[in-house]
């Protein structure tokens, strides 16, 4: 038995159902709108990636800052949460270039010549000058070393005159200055009577000796015992419990160690006294000046209790070593005080007429300290300003040394430093603003 197969319209074996194409023309239009969402979504977080509040096409952002505390900045209006006053807009700034100098916290500023001008932007050459000049120090005037002499006597006793009573006296060569009562000394004058072999005294039972006497007189020197007492006993042959010490040298007692009546050892200082026909004055200097100043430079001291006068001297020596505590080693100026008006402790001023070889210098108030750090701003053309740090010395007055960081030629801002430190600052700040979008940035200015 043979089945008939049903005939397909059109010719086809199949047939689409009904209203097929038009769940395909609705099907595509729908992957279209879906296409061009996604299109727009990516678009709109993109731009959202780059664009921010402010933000213009070309990157430039518009900022607000405080009037106040110039460091804070925000990339949007509001008030400053440091003082609440209303933050200002500082208009449009673009990225400026990473800080050439290397100083923290800083970054290279432009500004228009106008602004220049109008806040009286001064700039400064560096150059090589020579560290001569005048160097004002502060001295004191010291008795000189070499004219110090001590009275003392090598054994104990007693003091029982003392011919000066007071410090400041002045005394002559062999015046009489103090009388000790000894009983060790006269146990020695007796040794050397009896190496003498005076008879008188010692019944001549002792045979003369010349190198005992010798070695006897040699004793008493060495005592302490003057010459004209070792005199009086070969001449008198009788020994003494007392000895009077006369002044080695003419001068002015410094010191007074001892009172009458007291008791001293061999190790007691008895007077002091100076020659203070020349004198020292000793100046501190700073180890950083220590380069401007050479043995032989001209000084002048002048003191400040005898007004109106000067004296003139040469530094002579410069101590090898520098205090710990102040920083300062001492120079050394000679003095002739014939009339004897400069006392010992006498406070001055030293100028010294320093020979210091040539150096880079830049006006003082070009640099910026910060106490950890120094920099300047260096001045290129079309109102270019680069924080560049440096190393430098003060010198006296209102000069720099540059040590390093700038070179002979380079034009630096000699005034209004602070007004472009605090533009560099708030440049720097805005740059911050980038690593967290929305956010504000602070910074501390020094």
């Amino acid at each position: 038995m043979t089945i008939p197969a049903n005939p397909l319209p059109s010719g086809g074996l199949h047939q689409p159902p009904p209203g097929a194409g038009i769940m395909n023309a609705v099907r595509w239009v729908l992957l279209a709108g879906l296409l061009v969402l996604a299109i727009v979504s990516v678009a709109s977080w993109m731009a959202s990636r780059q664009a921010r509040p402010g933000t213009t096409a070309s990157g430039a952002r518009e900022v607000w800052s405080c009037p106040m505390h110039p460091s804070y900045v925000s990339d949007h209006p509001g008030d400053c949460p440091i003082c609440g006053m209303r933050l200002e807009k500082r208009g449009l700034l673009a990225p400026a270039a990473a800080p050439a100098g290397g100083v923290p916290g800083l970054a290279v500023v432009d500004i228009t010549p106008e602004r220049v001008q109008m806040i009286g932007v001064r700039t400064a050459i560096v150059e090589r000058r020579s560290g001569a000049g005048r160097l004002e120090l502060v001295g004191f005037v010291s008795p000189a070393e070499g004219s110090l002499r001590r009275v003392q006597l090598r054994v104990s006793g007693w003091i029982e005159k003392l011919y000066v009573d007071q410090t400041g006296s002045r005394v002559s060569v062999g015046q009489p200055l103090v009388t000790i009562y000894s009983p060790e000394l006269f146990q020695s004058e007796q040794e050397f009577l009896i190496a003498i072999g005076d008879r008188d005294t010692m019944t001549g039972m002792v045979m003369h000796n010349d190198g005992a006497a010798s070695a006897a007189r040699q004793r008493l020197g060495l005592l302490g015992v003057p010459d004209d007492e070792i005199a009086r006993l070969e001449r008198e042959r009788i020994a003494s419990t007392r000895v009077t010490l006369r002044s080695p040298a003419g001068g002015t007692v410094l010191e007074r160690g001892v009172s009458a009546g007291q008791y001293v050892s061999a190790d007691t200082p008895l007077l002091t006294l100076a020659d203070l026909s020349h004198v020292w004055v000793l100046a501190d200097l700073y180890e950083m000046d220590l380069g401007r100043v050479k043995v032989g430079d001209v000084a002048t001291f002048t003191a400040d209790g005898l007004p109106g006068r000067s004296f003139a001297g040469r530094v002579e020596f410069a101590s090898p070593t520098v205090s710990t505590t102040t920083r300062t080693l001492k120079l050394r100026i000679t003095l002739a005080d014939a009339g004897g008006v400069l006392r010992p402790g006498m406070y001055g001023r030293v100028v010294v007429e320093a020979r210091g070889a040539a150096m880079l210098q830049v006006p003082g108030e070009a640099v910026v300290s910060t106490g950890e750090e120094d920099y300047v701003f260096l001045a290129h053309a079309g109102g270019r300003f680069e924080p560049r740090r440096v190393t430098v010395r003060r010198l006296e007055g209102e000069r720099a040394e540059v040590l390093a960081g700038l070179a002979a030629g380079d034009t630096v801002v000699a005034s209004a430093s602070f007004l472009i430190d605090s533009e560099s600052r708030l440049r720097a700040a805005i740059e911050g603003l980038g690593a967290a979008p929305g956010t504000h940035h602070h910074g501390d200015t020094p």
